[in-house]
């Protein structure tokens, strides 16, 4: 039997990132909101960590570095992985709630009113691409918690779902079993319970694996432009050429991977392995349910 090398890597990785979003804040070697504003000497060199940011592996004491305001990366890395998980299988969840049943519905209903006003609506939507409304109903909310993340991200992706399903169930509509199914006196309610919805259960796990992918490049994408979770907050530290206090960054009360894409021309220029490092972590997540995702393809595709 042919391995599924694709599900063994994809598994591999999604376990390695929940273990990390489970007790990555416990092995944490610092607190992640810490600037580190005092001198460190180490072997005959002085560091300031808030004024001159400290690259990877120069220093033990930071192995991954500080970024551009003197946070440690590895703290910042292992909690910045548990919001941006939770994020993403809140929002996963909130668009298979949402469009599961409404385009089974328009599926079932496709020649009635409902059926084609959900048609309709789902077309619309669809249309929009979801980062422009995505950006314009968070800038709406005067907060951006966790839970409005993933109200906003979950109302704008179910018509991805939905489109599928609508498809599955029209399809299902015409097919022998369930005209017989009426024939012996069986509900709509009946037929779709017993019928319909269990031939959806093989598709939904890989389907979920690759709408986690989607949010998770949506989340980077909304970070990269200053649009992440939490209370934006600006940074100021003491300006070399003068004994005033400037802004030196944009940060937040939550490290989260997307946030650590934001400011980018301020970071590339001060601390320019920050955006690496997150985005490594980002590629890697990514890869993670894009590989999941195939090997549960394969394992159950049942026309194999």
């Amino acid at each position: 039997m042919k391995r599924n090398y694709s599900l063994i890597i994809g598994l591999i990785l999604t376990l390695l990132f929940l273990l990390i979003a489970v007790v990555g804040s416990t092995i944490a070697p610092f607190d992640p909101t810490r600037r580190f504003t005092d001198v460190i000497n180490v072997d005959g060199e002085t560091y300031i960590p808030s004024v001159r940011p400290i690259a990877p592996f120069v220093l033990d004491m930071f192995p991954l570095g500080t970024d551009h305001v003197g946070r440690d990366l590895l703290s910042r890395l292992l909690w910045a992985v548990r919001p941006t998980m939770i994020t993403c299988v809140g929002v996963v969840l909130a668009r298979l709630l949402i469009g599961l049943p409404l385009g089974v519905l328009s599926g079932w209903l496709s020649e009635q009113f409902w059926g084609g006003a959900i048609k309709t609506i789902t077309s619309v939507l669809i249309s929009i691409p979801p980062l422009i409304l995505a950006l314009a109903l968070i800038a709406l909310s005067e907060e951006r918690s966790l839970s409005i993340f993933i109200l906003v991200l979950g109302l704008i992706g179910w018509p991805d779902f939905a489109i599928f399903y609508q498809n599955q169930t029209a399809t299902l509509r015409q097919q022998g079993f369930v005209e017989s199914s009426f024939a012996l006196g069986s509900s709509h309610l009946a037929v779709l319970w017993r019928h319909v919805l269990p031939q959806f259960w093989s598709t939904l796990p890989t389907l979920l694996a690759f709408e986690l992918s989607a949010v998770l490049l949506l989340m980077a994408e909304l970070g990269f432009l200053g649009i992440f979770l939490g209370n934006g907050l600006i940074v100021y530290g003491a300006d070399p050429n003068s004994p005033a206090f400037v802004a030196i960054g944009l940060t937040s009360d939550i490290p989260e991977l997307g946030q650590m894409l934001s400011d980018f021309t301020r970071k590339m220029f001060q601390a320019p392995w920050e955006m690496v490092l997150a985005a490594a972590v980002i590629f890697l997540q990514v890869f993670a349910f894009n590989m999941l995702g195939e090997g549960l393809r394969r394992r159950l595709d049942v026309t194999r």
